[in-house]
């Protein structure tokens, strides 16, 4: 388990982001913002963190339901991250790779994760900004959890098997 997966983790958001970057293996590459991309890739994987989540393809799924139900986004800011050319080229790959039908075994063995996040995040105190404000970075990750009633799924409850690829 990463410092940031726990619910009361003391890192800072920014500390938290960078021990996510450190937990890619070698084979992974860190997508980093540039001019084309504004702060889209720096957001995303803020989510990761505040939601205490790895880069798995399942927890990638698990994200999803985070970010529609928990956070406040808009369609044009989140259309635009979809649309950056490393996250097309991430998805065709991805396809490529699980195919239609493994991204449908995917959603169908995390459907009780999935609904366990979306009562959570129902029950939250606020929604998390996607597009999410600087000054959130040098705040304690515990803080920013406590502020919007973001309580994190236990490693007991991210139980579910791997999908083989």
């Amino acid at each position: 388990m990463l410092e940031y997966q726990k619910q009361d983790c003391d890192l800072t958001l920014e500390e938290g982001l960078e021990c996510y970057y450190r937990s890619f293996p070698d084979t992974t590459e860190v997508f980093k913002d540039d001019n084309n991309s504004g702060t889209l890739l720096r957001d995303h994987d803020c989510t990761h963190v505040i939601f205490g989540l790895d880069i798995s393809i399942e927890q990638e799924s698990i994200l999803d339901s985070w970010v529609v139900w928990g956070s406040k986004w808009q369609l044009k800011y989140i259309w635009g991250y979809q649309s950056l050319p490393q996250i097309k080229q991430l998805y065709k790959d991805l396809y490529k790779e699980f195919g239609i039908l493994g991204f449908l075994k995917i959603f169908w063995k995390l459907g009780g994760i999935k609904r366990k996040v979306i009562f959570r995040a129902l029950k939250m105190k606020k929604k998390w900004p996607f597009k999410m404000p600087e000054k959130y970075l040098k705040m304690k990750i515990s803080d920013l959890r406590e502020e919007h009633g973001i309580k994190i799924l236990l490693p007991e409850e991210l139980q579910y098997t791997p999908i083989e690829r």
